[in-house]
């Protein structure tokens, strides 16, 4: 899970119309991903923007288990600048039954006073299943650093 909070000096419009736009923001990046080239799925409503990655074109499909990764943001517009914030996170329900999960077999294990390899083999089990899908926590996270050092490099410049 990564937190973030950007101040943009554009409007809301602006900025989600720039983060809808994949081949603006990744224009000047080499993506060399034998899985595919990766592809943000924006919505925007009010507020709230989501946007989704997926591996574009790879051998595989990419099927995003369980939900996959995903930025849940807000957008407000203030005084002159617009403040975009949100959190990227992983499959939040497989993690929260998986946490849940982990700690009955901790707690099995303390009262039964003995030890057991199962909650080891879960987070081994959890590192392997979803090694590609937390690599793009930072692919959304630069993507979207680009997208407002584009929009605040612009209005800099227009000044």
């Amino acid at each position: 899970m990564k937190a973030f909070k950007y101040k943009v000096n554009a409007t809301r419009d602006e900025l989600v119309a720039l983060l809808s736009n994949d081949g603006e923001v990744n224009k000047f990046v080499s993506i060399t991903e034998k899985k595919g080239t990766p592809h943000m799925h924006v919505t925007a409503r009010g507020e709230k923007v989501k946007i989704k990655c997926e591996y574009v074109g790879g051998a595989s499909k990419d099927n995003a288990f369980i939900d996959g990764t995903k930025l849940h943001g807000k957008i407000v517009e203030r005084e002159g600048y617009t403040e975009f914030s949100g959190v990227i996170m992983t499959a939040p329900i497989f993690h929260v039954l998986l946490f849940l999960m982990f700690a009955f077999f901790v707690a099995m294990c303390i009262v039964n006073r003995g030890f057991n390899v199962v909650p080891i083999c879960l987070v081994i089990f959890d590192i392997f299943m979803y090694k590609d899908e937390f690599r793009k926590q930072g692919i959304i996270e630069r993507y979207v650093y680009r997208a407002v050092k584009m929009l605040n490099k612009a209005k800099s410049e227009k000044e």
